[in-house]
């Protein structure tokens, strides 16, 4: 459910780009709706095949479609989201991106951008990072963690960005990438340069004492 306000307002600042993000707790839901300041109640209902799933993915889905649909009604565009699979349709004209945490959802939507990758990761511990880096970035990747940056908030960043360009990028890709076949090759206040396939793309992050939420536009 639904815990606490939803809102619009989009951290990155981007007047192309519709924002809506809410605070959710896991309960046995197959429906939810929820006022969203400005917009009126917004719904979501649960497809079929996800009735007997367990709560907290019954939950992250109805969180997410939620906010999917309360930034899609912000754009003037249509509310329903489809599916391929755990991807989401969204309607012609518009490209967007949902993603939660443990305790967060968000999505975002826009119909001047061609990709929109977003991705929210709670904050990894420094012990759990150490045992997974390999798999997600290499020692001369590492090597770009600033002296200030701990070594969690550093993985959870990079898994993060990786995570986001992924997702921007998959109507056009036929296959999910390996994680070190993306490579970080800079880290600037509030983006990080990733290079993926001769291709350099920003992606955009925001950090907060708990989690990380990164953005690609393109």
């Amino acid at each position: 459910m639904i815990f606490g306000p939803a809102s619009t307002a989009n951290p990155f600042s981007d007047p192309h780009l519709f924002w809506c993000e809410a605070p959710f707790a896991v309960a046995d839901l197959h429906s939810l709706t929820h006022e969203v300041l400005g917009f009126g109640p917004v719904s979501a209902q649960l497809p079929d095949d996800l009735h007997k799933a367990v709560a907290k993915r019954r939950t992250e889905f109805l969180a997410g479609r939620l906010c999917a649909a309360a930034a899609l009604r912000q754009a003037g565009m249509p509310e329903f989201v489809g599916r391929d699979g755990r991807a989401p349709i969204w309607p012609n004209g518009v490209a967007g991106s949902i993603s939660h945490s443990n305790s967060r959802a968000i999505a975002a939507v826009s119909t001047h951008y061609h990709f929109v990758g977003l991705d929210c990761e709670a904050l990894v511990p420094h012990d759990r990072a150490a045992q997974l880096c390999a798999a997600i970035f290499t020692e001369h990747e590492a090597r770009l963690r600033p002296d200030a940056m701990p070594y969690g908030v550093f993985f959870t960043l990079v898994f993060s960005a990786k995570e986001t360009l992924y997702k921007a990028l998959s109507p056009r890709l036929d296959r999910v990438p390996d994680f070190l076949e993306v490579t970080l090759n800079k880290l600037t206040p509030g983006a990080v340069l990733v290079d993926f396939e001769g291709q350099t793309h920003r992606v955009q992050f925001r950090l907060s004492q708990k989690d990380c939420v990164t953005l690609l536009l393109a």
